[in-house]
């Protein structure tokens, strides 16, 4: 009989400047994952409604529905999912009372580290 084939791993990128969503998408891709990426948080629920994601990353200073507001409205939707945050500034997640599977990575980041923090919360399927 034959196996079913493996699901991608499926990872929602919300990043406002083009530039850094279309390289950082790149270097996040993998034969094992499937990338949407995303320029606001109107596209990403959009997106997350309409599609099953195993991570989500996004960058917090976006138009209109910050990244932060986007975390919570996503955690409402899903509240399993794990969120990476990525930001310019430093993070007080205790004070943001976004919850365990939230973490948050400083800008700039290199690619290790972020694939490093994805693999933390999602564990070998992400590789």
């Amino acid at each position: 009989m034959l196996q079913p084939e493996p699901q991608p791993f499926r990872v929602l990128y919300v990043e406002d400047s083009a530039l850094v969503r279309e390289i950082t998408g790149e270097l996040l891709a993998r034969d094992s994952r499937r990338i949407v990426a995303v320029g606001s948080g109107e596209e990403a629920l959009a997106a997350f409604k309409g599609d099953a994601f195993d991570i989500v990353i996004t960058d917090i200073s976006l138009p209109e529905i910050s990244g932060i507001d986007l975390a919570r409205k996503i955690q409402e939707l899903a509240p399993s999912i794990p969120i990476i945050l990525a930001s310019g500034y430093a993070l007080d997640l205790e004070r943001l009372r976004l919850g365990a599977r939230v973490r948050a990575i400083r800008k700039p980041f290199d690619i290790d580290q972020l694939d490093a923090l994805i693999q933390e919360l999602c564990g070998s399927g992400s590789a």
